[in-house]
């Protein structure tokens, strides 16, 4: 079932729904900043000082748990008003813009294996 236009629907909305819905929520936040610069390219070189000492930069985590917890709800929030829309309205006549020089999407196994595991589960309830 290889549908180049199938494969194209779901490349634009993929896009579509990273651009709007995840790379400009509150992740932005998150990415505004100054990142650390590394001499030796690894970032062994760099470590975070904290009032209970330094911690190796590989060792530290960029987002706490409310950060997290808010990045979860706003991406969601994001996404049932896009998919909301996009069912009830379908795509806007104007467009929406698509971002630029962002690479091809691919299938993430972790994810289509769910769909191929529950069809295999109704299969097997089917035959049985």
């Amino acid at each position: 079932m290889d549908d180049p236009d199938l494969h194209h629907t779901a490349a634009k909305l993929a896009h579509m729904l990273a651009f709007h819905c995840v790379r400009n929520s509150s992740l932005e936040e998150l990415h505004a900043g100054v990142f650390p610069s590394s001499k030796t390219g690894d970032y062994t070189d760099v470590k975070v000082v904290s009032p209970y000492g330094e911690i190796a930069w590989h060792r530290v985590s960029r987002m706490s748990d409310e950060e997290m917890k808010q990045l979860s709800e706003d991406i969601v929030n994001r996404l049932y008003t896009f998919l909301f829309c996009l069912l009830t309205s379908g795509e806007p006549d104007r467009g929406i813009p698509l971002p630029q020089n962002w690479s091809p999407p691919q299938m993430e196994a972790s994810i289509a294996e769910m769909w191929h595991e529950e069809r295999r589960t109704r299969n097997d309830v089917n035959d049985t």
